[in-house]
């Protein structure tokens, strides 16, 4: 039987590759590693491996001379170090999860317009008048007109351009290559990313992590945004400078925003270390979400659905989807 390492936080964290398991028709020889760094264990695990189903390759993992398919649970592949990978490897990664993705940010968009959170939070304690309606006060926002755009205009992007223009919302996005497909959308290139910025009342993150796209938004685009944007990272933390993000909202630069992806990540020795070495949680501000927009029950299915197809069709020896590159 082919065997099979399911490694590291994604890929080996229960309840994942059972799942994915228990969708394969075809038999796999399986053992399963969360701590990479147990190299006690790392090692005769990958010089056996001839798939390995995670999100991650570090560039100094043991040889693994039978490693025939790296198969991502997850989108990127940042933290996939290609060039240590072994010659004659194929990558693949999934979707299926630009639908859940997509409801996030309009769920938040809608959120915040409305001051959702802190009106039901106020009326929870016993306070009428917060959201202009049978107690007065102030009233609250709306999507409707509402300009948004959208740095990545991939699967992740167009979905949400589709449920924005649903609200009758303005539609802009930037990309980093051309698009063929505009749909609802006014185009412009990553380049022109500064004429497109101060339109925009919402700006929502969803490209890919790279060398054209690291620290994208740093302090000086921060500062051509509109002084009530709200900005939505669901692509990656390092696209938006870590600390200039915290001093733009810290200080109102821009309205506020929602961060769903971090600069770091719990780890075996802190579960609970928190996303930014800033305390972007004291924010009154900032909507934070531990990295699930797109842990829902169907995103789940659509992309354990994917992996377990291309296991199967690998002991097939038949040609995999959602392939990357062959290395």
């Amino acid at each position: 039987m082919t065997k099979t390492l399911f490694l590291g936080n994604f890929g080996a964290r229960p309840g994942v590759w059972e799942a994915i398991l228990a969708k394969t028709a075809e038999p796999l020889d399986h053992s399963v590693l969360f701590d990479v760094n147990d190299s006690q264990r790392l090692i005769p695990a990958l010089a056996e491996a001839e798939i390995v189903v995670g999100h991650i390759w570090q560039k100094d993992f043991p040889e693994a001379p039978r490693l025939k398919l790296l198969q991502s649970v997850a989108a990127g592949i940042d933290l996939i170090d290609v060039p240590s990978l072994p010659r004659g490897v194929t990558v693949c990664n999934v979707a299926g999860h630009e639908q859940a993705i997509a409801e996030y940010v309009l769920m938040t968009m809608l959120a915040w317009n409305h001051r959702l959170l802190d009106i039901a939070a106020a009326f929870r304690g016993g306070v009428w008048s917060t959201g202009g309606g049978a107690g007065g006060g102030p009233t609250h926002g709306e999507i409707f007109g509402k300009t948004v755009g959208i740095v990545g205009y991939g699967k992740i992007g167009r979905e949400v351009a589709r449920r924005a223009v649903g609200f009758s919302c303005k539609v802009v996005a930037a990309n980093r290559s051309p698009i063929a497909d505009r749909g609802d959308a006014e185009i412009y290139s990553l380049a022109e990313l500064d004429r497109m910025l101060p339109q925009c009342d919402v700006v929502v993150i969803a490209a890919g992590l790279g060398p054209e796209t690291s620290r994208l938004i740093d302090a000086r685009r921060l500062g051509l945004m509109k002084p009530s944007a709200f900005l939505i990272n669901i692509g990656r933390a390092g696209i938006v400078d870590e600390a200039a993000f915290y001093a733009a909202l810290k200080d109102n630069q821009i309205g506020g925003a929602a961060i769903d992806v971090w600069w770091q990540y719990p780890t075996p020795a802190e579960p609970n270390r928190r996303g930014s070495q800033l305390p972007f949680h004291e924010l009154p501000n900032v909507i934070m979400t531990p990295h699930c927009s797109s842990a829902t029950d169907g995103a789940r299915d659509r992309r354990f659905s994917t992996v377990a197809g291309n296991l199967d069709r690998y002991v097939r020896d038949e040609p995999v989807t959602n392939l990357v590159m062959n290395t």
